[in-house]
């Protein structure tokens, strides 16, 4: 009798070890399933129609996309100053994107001059813990209508909202229709 229990205790061992290898196996198959389609995303700043735009260039083992994130506009930059606000936003996003940090765009006004920064979170602003200011005007304008204008096509919606409702904008930087 002994023996028999002795018998069934490494039969229900065996069992449970070829079930946990099979889940492990499971598991192994899909973490290595999901990191062959995950994306990398590279944020630069590329000269469209002699805007300085900054881009995010999404791209996996299969497919390759170029968006749009922010352009600065002549109505609001000179053209050096357009060029190097491009450059360092986008070297600025760039690093947002790799450490998977900050997650949206935000305006804002500090000391009276609109400025346009990343956040971590919807509610902060741009002079808070957890917010990097990319850039600032120094011509007094509406903050969001400045990242409104600014932001490409794929990152704003139909219209500005109501600054009646909204005081700033804040504007998702990893959108749910990216592919990855």
């Amino acid at each position: 009798m002994k023996s028999l229990d002795v018998n069934m205790s490494k039969l229900n061992f065996l069992k449970y070890l070829v079930l946990a290898s099979i889940i492990a196996l499971a598991s192994l198959r899909a973490i290595a399933a999901r990191s062959s389609t995950a994306g990398i995303i590279q944020v630069s700043c590329e000269q469209q129609t002699e805007v300085p735009t900054v881009i995010a260039t999404l791209s996996n083992q299969s497919a390759s996309q170029v968006v749009p994130i922010l352009s600065f506009l002549p109505e609001y930059f000179s053209t050096p100053d357009a060029l190097s606000n491009c450059e360092n936003t986008a070297a600025k996003l760039n690093i947002f994107y790799q450490k998977e940090q900050m997650n949206y765009l935000a305006s804002d006004a500090i000391d009276e001059m609109p400025v346009i920064c990343a956040v971590e979170r919807r509610g902060l602003g741009c002079d808070s813990y957890g917010s990097a200011v990319l850039f600032s005007l120094k011509q007094p304008v509406s903050p969001a209508q400045l990242l409104f204008d600014m932001l490409g096509d794929n990152f704003k919606g139909t219209q500005l909202p109501s600054s009646r409702t909204v005081s700033r904008i804040y504007t998702d930087l990893r959108p749910d229709w990216w592919p990855f």
